[in-house]
């Protein structure tokens, strides 16, 4: 259909330019057997895939005007674009124009009689064009596909545009409408899930040619996210002493976070459980053997004890919790406990309902926590993930160099317990065993 069109263009104005007494006059260039690209002129005009309509037809008046005489001279528009658009429509009208087309340059990229490339172009890939003007743009180790395989008007316009930069949209409406069409809104669960800063322009994060970094940013991935956005992450990070090990890392935050997508919410890769235990395999390998599991975990919360990205608390756990064997009583000490579990079931010595570890009315946590000097603190007995024993009890906890046993048996009304560092207790809430002194 184009060429067909230009050919059409040209007869016109070969039909316009042959009525002229000049033309008239030099009949044996508009004669295709003596024309001047017959093999006794310029054959090697014609030896081109692409050949500019007037030259198809041996027609190269339509462009070179014969001057009156028998000199053999012939004049030409000096203007590039006024005689060019004698056949084709302006390309000069939108408020962004190409340099080339703003001063009139059309045979700056287009070669006037032929090429093996559409559109006359004078080199291919378009980019070999392009970089006889502008500087490379694939530089660095990362480089965007169109780039990398010469196609420059993927995302650029030739001649003009109403875009910056002769783009073919403005903003994101560029990398959303053409390729990434992914990145539009998704839905979950029946709700449009509002995909993250694709209202922004792209290159607020992303640059457009090239890049020393994943996905094209044009800072580390660290940078660009705590420095443009998330700066109480930031600040939280330098305070803390404990930080989850992927934030250290090269991607820091695209190695849990996805940029847009928040089919997951909090922009996460997957699911957030999930997501944690593609790194922490041997807590998921151990809570599908183990017969009893926190609430938490069995839930699949793991942000209810831990943070996400840094802590002031080793194992990036929310608030504190009383390390080591034995510990003097603080209830701060306890603080990730007792954001679930009530503070009253260690600090009362008698109560009928706070705790089911007591016999009678005698409460067992009491006399193992609340001590000012060397109590146990919840990890001594309990775990804090999963356990083969009811009410998580370890099945042996360590002492300095030594790891000591622990048996607990259940029953409906209480239960027993025998550890390294006691004989067998029993303890029933109905009917009180009487406890000896250790």
């Amino acid at each position: 259909m184009l060429e067909a069109g230009l050919m059409l263009g040209v007869f016109l104005c070969a039909a316009r330019l042959a009525a002229t007494p000049a033309a008239f006059e030099e009949k044996k260039h508009s004669d295709p057997a003596k024309s001047c690209v017959s093999q006794e002129c310029h054959p090697d005009i014609v030896k081109h895939k692409y050949r500019h309509g007037p030259i198809v037809v041996g027609n190269c008046t339509v462009c070179h005007a014969p001057l009156p005489g028998n000199q053999h001279k012939f004049k030409v528009e000096p203007s590039d674009t006024k005689l060019c658009a004698t056949c084709h429509q302006r390309v000069d009208t939108e408020p962004n124009l190409h340099d080339p087309v703003a001063k009139g340059q059309c045979l700056k990229c287009h070669d006037p009689h032929g090429s093996e490339e559409p559109y006359q172009v004078r080199k291919s890939p378009q980019v070999k064009l392009c970089y006889e003007c502008h500087k490379p743009v694939a530089t660095r180790k990362y480089t965007h596909k169109p780039v990398a395989q010469g196609e420059c008007l993927s995302c650029h316009r030739a001649h003009g545009s109403k875009a910056r930069k002769l783009l073919n949209a403005s903003g994101s409406n560029l990398c959303l409408q053409q390729c990434h069409e992914k990145m539009r809104p998704v839905t979950v669960e029946g709700k449009e899930q509002k995909a993250h800063l694709t209202s922004e322009d792209c290159t607020r994060c992303h640059r457009p040619h090239d890049s020393a970094y994943p996905s094209l940013l044009v800072r580390p991935p660290a940078e660009l996210c705590l420095d443009g956005c998330h700066k109480d992450v930031k600040e939280k990070l330098a305070s803390d002493e404990f930080k989850h090990e992927p934030i250290t890392k090269e991607l820091a935050c695209i190695e849990c976070h996805r940029a847009h997508d928040n089919r997951y919410g909090r922009l996460l890769r997957k699911p957030a459980t999930d997501f944690c235990f593609s790194c922490h395999e041997e807590f998921q390998n151990r809570l599908e053997t183990a017969d009893f599991k926190h609430r938490p975990v069995a839930d699949k919360s793991c942000g209810s004890c831990h943070v996400p990205h840094s802590s002031t608390f080793d194992k990036l756990l929310a608030a504190d919790y009383a390390s080591g064997f034995s510990s003097a009583f603080a209830p701060s000490r306890y603080a990730v406990c007792f954001s679930c579990h009530a503070e009253k079931m260690v600090r009362e010595l008698h109560t009928d309902t706070d705790t089911d570890f007591r016999n009678g009315r005698l409460n067992l946590h009491y006399l193992h926590v609340d001590k000012e000097n060397g109590g146990q603190p919840c990890r001594a007995c309990h775990g804090a993930h999963a356990g083969d024993q009811p009410k998580l009890i370890r099945d042996k906890a360590q002492f300095g160099n030594w790891t000591i046993p622990i048996q607990f048996k259940k029953s409906n009304t209480g239960g027993s317990c025998v550890a390294g560092c006691h004989r067998e207790y029993a303890y029933d809430r109905i009917n009180p065993v009487k406890l000896d002194a250790p």
